[in-house]
This record gives structure tokens, sequence and C-alpha cells, in this order.
């Protein structure tokens, strides 16, 4: 009889140990879920789970190399965050070339369409909007928190491949810098985190103590979880540049530099006594310092901040960070204080930042592509966006005489241009005979005059249609000689056969002063 009471007990012990284990184990999934205080730095107010929502995207990107033509439609799929004023916070990359957009909340399995409000692709944000107000009933909007510090625990969220649920990870803070956003290779502030980021996390929040601190954005591939989020300085100075309604971006200042750690070199450019600064040693034309700034100044201070020989300035206790985070700071339109030595005379001078770009455009600088075709001729506008037409891997695979526009020193643009006008291919026929397998060309001179601008290249040869030939030549020397008389049969016959709708792009056919349609075949 005692035999059997010490069974129940140890069969009641055993039993009591399994519930608390199970009960144990439904808090702990509790508190990941609900962020329950068990070491999960987040708490999810009621209504803030369906602040995080999935974006179903069907794409349809323009074909830059055949840039009457897109490539085809896919569907894809991302996250994003509610945040204030019924607007939904996610990736530029992740709707950019949309054709149809729906969201849907973790509770509710309807799609509700979605429409882009505003797109900021060099900051790699969007906001999207929609039109049914019941969408956002009960929704809690996620509050932005500040920049987060070193070590600090975040978990993000979001609908990454693998499932349909929604999904968390955790991970802490391991490094803050400025650094380039893969969407537009612009630098911007990021903040390096090491909570798995998949496909399908794009636009997801970052959350720290409930509140959001980023927006999931971009990894290393081949790397153990190093993705990187964009902070909410970034997100905050994006929405603030829509006030106006109209995005014009991150401004530049158009200066490269070098550090000044060398002893001569400080005595040679006479700022030995400073206790920092940059040498500038190129000034972008069209820039905001252009005339402005020259070679050979040494960048003191920005706003008062001095700046460091290794072109970094104190950011927060113990931190640094590049100058490119205190220009980023500001927007398009407003002013900088400068202080500089130049020939060993300090100088203060005030900058207006201007709507610049560089020689290669970022991507989606557009819409649609600037095309003309000439005499079975393709010509275009050189473009990140045309780089990447060769693959992923284009830095490898697109022509080198392109590269060096982007990466050599041809991105310095010595010679002022606008933009630089390429030839892209070339469709068969009897007036361009010998000409068939050029490709890829960057143009130099249209008629023996510089070209320095993809409209004034157009314009001038619709204007010189009163000569016998049409001149073109290439950066390599190579000239195209084509006869004016009866050209344009010649290109209603070459469109014909390769159906091309129209000889021209929208903005192009502006130019000239005609209707597209009268361009077309």
């Amino acid at each position: 009889m005692i035999e059997k009471i010490n069974d129940q007990q140890k069969f009641s012990m055993a039993f009591l140990k399994i519930h608390l284990l199970l009960v144990l184990r439904r808090l702990l999934l509790i508190a990941v879920f609900w962020g329950a205080d068990l070491g999960v730095p987040f708490v999810f107010a009621d209504g803030i789970r369906d602040a995080v929502v999935k974006v179903f995207v069907t794409k349809n990107s323009m074909d830059y190399y055949q840039p009457w033509q897109s490539e085809g439609s896919n569907a894809m799929s991302g996250s994003g965050a509610i945040i204030s004023g019924n607007r939904i916070l996610t990736n530029a990359h992740v709707v950019s070339d949309h054709t149809f957009i729906q969201v849907r909340k973790e509770s509710n399995p309807k799609r509700y369409t979605a429409k882009v409000q505003a797109i900021g692709y060099d900051c790699d944000l969007a906001i999207l909007t929609v039109d049914d107000p019941a969408f956002f009933e009960g929704i809690t909007p996620l509050e932005f928190g500040e920049l987060p510090n070193l070590r600090d625990k975040v978990i993000v969220i979001g609908f990454p491949l693998g499932g349909d649920k929604l999904s968390i990870t955790e991970g802490v803070v391991s490094r803050i810098e400025v650094v380039s956003y893969s969407q537009s290779a612009k630098e911007l502030l990021g903040v390096q985190i090491d909570a798995a980021i998949n496909p399908g996390n794009s636009g997801g929040p970052v959350l720290k103590d409930g509140k959001l601190v980023g927006l999931a954005m971009q990894v290393i591939k081949n790397s153990q979880n190093i993705g990187y989020m964009i902070p909410t300085s970034v997100i905050e100075h994006f929405l603030m540049d829509l006030g106006d309604g109209k995005y014009d971006g991150f401004p530049q200042l158009g200066i490269e530099f070098v550090n000044t750690e060398n002893k001569s070199l400080r005595q040679y450019y006479g700022v030995d006594n400073a206790d920092g600064g940059v040498l500038i040693n190129r000034v972008m034309p069209f820039s905001a310092v252009d005339h402005v700034l020259k070679e050979g100044d040494v960048l003191l201070a920005i706003e008062n901040i001095p700046v460091g020989v290794d072109g970094t300035y104190s950011f927060r206790e113990g931190e640094r960070l590049s100058i490119t985070h205190l220009i980023n700071q500001k927007q398009i339109g407003e002013q900088l204080h400068l202080q500089i030595s130049r020939k060993g005379k300090l100088m203060d001078k005030t900058i207006e930042f201007n709507s610049f770009t560089g020689l290669v455009a970022y991507p989606h600088n557009v819409d649609d592509p600037s095309y003309y075709i000439y005499g079975g001729l393709i010509f275009s506008v050189l473009s990140s966006d045309l780089l990447q037409s060769w693959g992923s891997a284009w830095w490898e695979k697109a022509p080198l005489d392109f590269l060096h526009y982007l990466i050599g020193t041809g991105r310095l643009n010595l010679d002022r241009k606008k933009e630089i006008v390429v030839l892209l291919d070339v469709l068969p026929d009897d007036i361009n005979v010998g000409y068939h397998d050029y490709n890829s060309e960057v143009i130099k001179k249209l008629n023996g005059k510089e070209v320095t601008s993809f409209k004034e290249f157009v314009v001038a040869i619709e204007q010189d249609r009163g000569h016998d030939y049409t001149v073109i030549e290439t950066e390599q020397k190579v000239p195209i000689i084509l006869p004016t008389a009866n050209i344009d049969e010649a290109n209603k016959n070459i469109m014909e056969r390769n159906h091309i709708p129209f000889q021209c792009s929208k903005d192009v056919a502006q130019w000239l002063g005609k209707k597209r349609e009268q361009m077309r075949e």
C-alpha cells in the first residue's frame, strides 16, 4: 500500500513538472510574440500587431537596353509598417516598377488595394496609402523611437519567405555608420544588426522598446546575419521633404577629399596648426559648391562642427561618423556653412543645396528611359539602370567605356557634360551597312560639335536635316555617317520590321514639338 502511494506521488510530481514546463513554454511563446518582460525589448500594445503588413506587388520593369518595351510582369512580396496619418512605410525597392499593389494585415485575410503616395529611391523609402478606411480600423500606428546605441537589442518584424505568418527575429545593434544603400548607391546613415533579415522582410519595422527605430533594408550576401536597417533620422528626413508634396531627395556637397594625416602635407597646405580638416581634390561640375570651393582647399568645419583629418566628426560620446551624415541632414534648398583654408587663409563659405545629380544618374532617376532611333541606330542616355541591364554582376560585364563614367576618372566630368549619350545597338538595314556590329558606344560629337546632353543631341539631328549627311563620332573616334535623304522612310521600314511602335520616348517627342504618334510606324 505504501509502495502504491509512492508511485502515485512520483506520477503526480512528474505530471506537475510536465504541466509547469508546458505552462512555462506557453508563457515563453506569449512573451516572444507579445513582448512580456522576459528579455525581449518590445511590447505589443493592443492593435500594434496589425501595424505590420504584408505588401503584395506586381511589377513590370522597363528594358533599358531595348527601351521601347518592358521586361514582363512578375510578382513579389515585402513588408510595411503603418505610421501616423494612415500611411504605410516600406522600401522603395519593394514597390519600384509596380503595376498593382495590395496590402494585408495579419489578423485579416482580405487584401486591400494600395497605391504609392511618394517614393524616394535614393533613401530606399516609399509611402503607400489605402483608400478604404476600413483597413486602418483598430490599428495603433507605430511611433518613432530614437537612434539606438551599440549593443541595444532590437527585433525585426515582417513577412519573409518560408511562411505566410508574421515573423519575428531578435538581434543587437552592432555598427552605426554611413553606408552605401544598395538600391541607389547613395551614402546615408545605416545601422547594422545581426537579427535575421531574409527576402520578404524588406520594408518591415525594426523595433526597440515598442517603437520603430528603423526599417529593414538589405543584407550582405554570403555573410552570417549581417543586415542593415534604415534609421529613423533618414526616415524623418524623407517625411519632412514630402511636406510640400514633392520629394527632392538628399543633398550632395559635390566634392571628393583625401585625409590630411601626413605632417608634410598639412604644412604644404598651411593647416599644420589646425586640429583637423580634409583636402578637397575634386569639385564636381554643377554641384552646390561648383565655383565656390576649389581643388586644394582644406575643409575644416561644417556648421561649426570640426572635421577630423579622416573626414569624420564627433557624433555621440565615443562615436564618430563620416561628414557625409552632416550634409545628409540638410534639405534641398537649405544653406550650409563651411569653414575652409585656402593657401593658409581661413575663409567662411555659405552654399545652397541644389538638386544635383551625378553624370551617371542613380537607379530610377526617371520613370521611363529616354531613347531615339535614327537610321536604325538606337541612342539613349547612360544611367545606372542601363548598366544593370548586364545582369547581377553588371560591374564585371558592362562595357568598360560605360563603367569609365561611373567608377573611372570620367565620373569627375571634367568636360562638364550634362549627360553621356550612348549608341545602344544597330537595327540592320541597307542604310547602316557596315555599322551592324556597333553597340555600346559613347557618342562624342555630332556634325563636328561636342555632345553634352541627350536633348541637345536629338534636337540637333532633327534641325540639321539640311545637310547631305549626318556625321556621328564615337569616343573612340569611329565615324558613323548616314545620308539624310529618305532617312524618314528608312526609319519607318526599320521599325515595322522590328515591331517597334515609336521612334522615340515621350520626352524626346516633346523636345521635338511633335506627338509621339507622328513618329511611329
